[in-house]
């Protein structure tokens, strides 16, 4: 499957997760900052872990409103913050055509550092299982 897994965090907990999630996927690409230094295009699942909140970035902003069907058909949301932020982000992807898998994983992305890095079993297994349901669904779309 054609996979993107990427970040919008500075979070090292978060980032672990995506080249993790990354890894497990079989990602064709490592794992990119937003916007990605190559687009996406004709993805079949980006996976966009995140930290969001009221007010995101711009560069963030334009890259989910530029998330049409022929640069991803789906769109899977790991995210640390509130879920009316997130919210915000699943309208700016739908509005842009590509479908948003309905599971959006809420994940404490713990303090605002690179080097804290540490996850937990529990987590690591939420996260591998999370990656399979999206995969599950996306397979009956």
């Amino acid at each position: 499957m054609k996979l993107r897994v990427l970040t919008a965090t500075s979070k090292g907990k978060l980032l672990t997760i995506a080249e993790m999630l990354s890894k497990e996927g079989g990602a064709d690409y490592a794992v990119d900052v937003i916007p990605p230094a190559y687009a996406c295009d004709r993805e079949r699942l980006v996976i966009v872990v995140a930290s969001v909140a009221a007010k995101m970035p711009n560069a963030f902003s334009i890259f989910c409103k530029d998330l049409s069907k022929s640069r991803a058909q789906h769109v899977a949301l790991l995210v640390d913050g509130k879920p009316e932020h997130a919210s915000t982000i699943v309208e700016w992807i739908k509005d842009a055509g590509a479908h948003v898998c309905d599971e959006i994983l809420y994940m404490n992305g713990g303090l605002p550092f690179k080097f804290t890095k540490s996850v937990s079993d529990e987590e690591k297994q939420a996260a591998s299982d999370w990656l399979k349901r999206i995969f599950e669904d996306i397979s009956k779309a």
